[in-house]
C-alpha cells in the first residue's frame, strides 16, 4: 500500500520592502533660489525706505523743533522791540557765527501763526535747525539782495508751501536792528514748477540778480530759495521782491 505523499509546506509570501526614504531634500532650482533672494532683498529695501521716510518726516522735525526753541532763547533782542539802549545793544549781525540765531521770519501766505527763527548760514548743519541766511548776501534793509534758504521736506519743512507764493505777498524779517517788510515781485504763483532753476544757478542770490556779480546794487531786495522737487534737490525754486518798509518797531 502506497502512502499518500504529504503536502509540502507553503512558502510564506515575501514581504515587499518598503521604499527607503531619502534623507536628502530635493534641491531648489537655481531660479527659485534667486527669486527668493531677490524677494527678500526687495522687502528689506522697502522697509529701509519706509524707515527713511518716517525719519525724514517726523524724526528730523522733532530735532528741528527742539533747535528752534533753543534758537528763540538765544535771540539777543526782545521780540517786537528794537533795542535802543546802547548798553544793551545786541551783537551786530555780521558778528554772528554759523548756526547762531539771526532773526525771525514771517510769511503770512503760509499762515497767521507761521514764524521761524532764521539761522546764520546755509550749510546742511545750519539748515537742519531752520531757514538760513546766505552769508555773502545783504542784511535786511541794506542795498543788495538779502537772501534766505530753507527746506521743503524734512527738518520741519518750513518752505513746504513755497510753490504757493504769489506776486504781492509780503515777507517780514525781524532782527536786532528792526522789522523789515518786503513785497514779492516774482514768485512761483501756485505753479509746482514755477521759478525752477538749475541747482548751479546761483545768480538769484547775487547783489543784483541777473547781472554780473560785481554790479553795484541800487535796490533793497529779498530772495528766498528752496529745493525742487519737494522730495528731491536736483533743482532750486526761488521767489524775490523789494523792500517796502523797515527799521521800525513792531506794532
Amino acid at each position: 500500500m502506497h502512502r499518500k505523499a504529504g503536502r509540502g509546506r507553503r512558502k510564506a509570501p515575501r514581504r515587499k520592502k518598503a521604499p527607503q526614504r531619502s534623507n536628502k531634500t530635493p534641491q531648489r532650482s537655481l531660479a527659485a533660489a534667486i527669486a527668493g533672494g531677490f524677494g527678500e532683498l526687495l522687502l528689506t529695501a522697502g522697509a529701509l525706505v519706509l524707515l527713511f521716510v518716517v525719519y525724514t518726516l517726523w524724526g528730523t522735525g522733532i530735532q528741528t523743533a527742539a533747535a528752534q526753541d533753543d534758537l528763540r532763547n538765544e535771540l539777543t533782542f526782545d521780540v517786537g522791540q528794537v533795542q535802543k539802549d546802547e548798553e544793551q545793544k545786541p551783537a551786530a549781525l555780521d558778528e554772528l557765527k554759523l548756526g547762531d540765531a539771526y532773526g525771525i521770519l514771517r510769511i503770512p501766505r503760509f499762515g497767521d501763526e507761521w514764524e521761524w527763527i532764521v539761522v546764520q548760514g546755509t550749510k546742511p548743519d545750519d539748515l537742519k535747525d531752520g531757514p538760513g541766511h546766505y552769508l555773502d548776501s545783504a542784511d535786511p534793509g541794506e542795498l543788495g539782495n538779502f537772501s534766505i534758504a530753507g527746506h521743503r521736506s524734512g527738518h520741519g519743512e518750513p518752505f513746504a508751501d513755497f510753490a504757493e507764493l504769489r506776486v504781492g505777498d509780503t515777507i517780514e524779517i525781524e532782527t536786532a536792528t528792526g522789522i523789515y517788510t518786503y513785497k514779492l515781485d516774482d514768485a512761483p504763483g501756485g505753479d509746482s514748477d514755477g521759478n525752477k532753476i538749475d541747482i548751479n544757478e546761483t545768480w538769484v542770490v547775487d547783489p543784483v540778480p541777473g547781472e554780473p556779480a560785481d554790479t553795484e546794487p541800487t535796490e533793497r531786495r529779498i530772495t528766498l530759495t528752496t529745493c525742487w522737487p519737494r522730495w528731491g534737490s536736483t533743482h532750486r525754486m526761488y521767489a524775490t521782491g523789494t523792500l517796502v518798509g523797515g527799521g521800525g518797531e513792531a506794532p
